[in-house]
């Protein structure tokens, strides 16, 4: 007889849960929308841990998964990714790396997808839905970014490959994912390696124009990333002075699910502009 009040009681703790994550799910969008990166950046972490002690009761909640994924990337990216020491970054990259990883593992063959050779890791792509996307871009995105951070490992380095088969497999689902998020991806790839390893100076201008194209040319921290990386590589110190002025200038939220990437992106552009020297 207490059976039905059992299933009833696991039930509605289901319900309850994925009602939150939903909750979750629109909260973070109020957040991104968010003028003040000071309050946005105190207000964040206290919602990454509500996300995992979420996760705790619901530890195969795709929604959930996704949210910690893109949290921990974007928290790295906006407010830790220039600090020193950079174990912070790099741990909250890591975090945000293994919750994508999670989610995707929710799919049979993209199962232990980090363990898997190039090979067999572009054999598990052909199997992605469009629904995958967000996902993947932000289990690329962490693990790049992780990457990044770590240029002195040869381990580390040597992972790149996968981040960018990922990537493109992101870019052919859907290329205007969390705005034009690819395209920067590759844009600032093929603008920050060598020639021998594969850098392409057209390339990577292509892609950061693609990438304005489906932002409208609205998205301010795209031209913080094409200074950053394409004009530097390119030597072009007018080009990266008219892109940070751009920033500095332009309007934050012009894209309202930006607000917050913008006015982060007027911090960055400032001080990249007195690093003017340093690249020059």
């Amino acid at each position: 007889m207490f059976l039905p009040f059992i299933f009833s009681a696991c039930s509605l703790k289901t319900l309850a849960l994925r009602g939150t994550a939903s909750l979750l799910d629109k909260g973070a969008d109020a957040l991104y929308e968010e003028s003040d990166p000071k309050f946005a950046q105190e207000t964040m972490g206290s919602q990454l841990k509500l996300i995992e002690a979420l996760l705790r009761n619901d530890p195969d909640n795709r929604k959930l998964l996704v949210l910690a994924a893109e949290g921990f990337g974007a928290y790295a990216f906006l407010f830790l990714q220039d600090e020193q020491p950079e174990y912070r970054a790099k741990n909250f990259y890591l975090r945000g790396r293994d919750y994508a990883l999670r989610a995707l593992a929710r799919k049979p063959a993209f199962q232990k997808l980090a363990d898997l050779d190039a090979e067999s890791l572009e054999r598990a792509l052909k199997s992605a839905e469009k629904r995958d996307a967000p996902a993947l871009f932000w289990t690329a995105f962490n693990w790049s970014s992780w990457i990044n951070l770590s240029r002195n490992s040869t381990d580390a380095v040597a992972q790149l490959p996968k981040t960018v088969l990922i990537m493109k497999k992101v870019s052919q689902l859907q290329p205007g994912y969390h705005f034009a998020g690819a395209e920067l991806f590759f844009g600032s790839y093929y603008a920050s390696r060598p020639a021998i390893l594969g850098g392409d100076i057209k390339k990577a201008k292509a892609h950061f124009a693609q990438a304005h194209g489906l932002t409208g040319g609205l998205f301010l921290m795209a031209y913080v990333l094409e200074a950053r990386y394409y004009a530097v590589a390119a030597q072009d110190q007018t080009l990266y002075k008219e892109l940070l002025e751009k920033v500095r200038l332009g309007q934050a939220g012009a894209l309202p699910k930006a607000r917050l990437s913008d006015e982060v992106a007027k911090i960055k552009a400032a001080q990249l502009l007195s690093k003017t020297d340093e690249y020059f």
